[in-house]
C-alpha cells in the first residue's frame, strides 16, 4: 500500500511538469511548422515577382548603315542613340512584353 501511495504521490508531483514540457514541446512544433510555411510563402512570392523587378539590359552599338537606316537618313539624336549603343531600365510583364523606365549611356569600363 505504501509503494502505490508512493508511486501516486511522486506522479501527481511531476504531471504539471510533465503537462508544461509536453505543452511546450507542442508549441514548438507548432511554431516551427508556421515558420516554415512563411518562409516558403516568402520565397514563393519572391520567386514568382522576381521577373517583374526592373533591371539594366545593354543595348550593343550598331553599323552606320543600320543606324542611318533607322533615323530614316537622318543624322540626329536616333541616330547618335543606335550608334554609341545605350543602357535600358527595364521591365517585363507577365505577356513578356518590355516596358522602357529609363535609358543611360553605356558606362565606361
Amino acid at each position: 500500500m505504501r509503494f502505490s501511495a508512493l508511486i501516486l504521490s511522486f506522479a501527481l508531483l511531476t504531471s504539471p511538469v510533465l503537462a508544461e514540457t509536453t505543452a511546450r514541446q507542442a508549441g514548438r512544433a507548432v511554431g516551427d511548422f508556421g515558420a516554415g510555411v512563411g518562409e516558403a510563402v516568402g520565397q514563393g512570392v519572391a520567386r514568382s515577382l522576381a521577373p517583374l523587378q526592373p533591371e539594366w539590359i545593354t543595348v550593343a552599338p550598331r553599323s552606320k548603315e543600320e543606324c542611318i537606316a533607322e533615323s530614316h537618313g537622318v543624322l540626329d539624336a536616333t541616330y547618335m542613340r543606335c550608334r554609341n549603343g545605350r543602357q535600358e531600365f527595364v521591365r517585363f510583364d507577365p505577356q513578356g512584353r518590355k516596358q522602357v523606365l529609363g535609358e543611360r549611356a553605356i558606362p565606361n569600363r
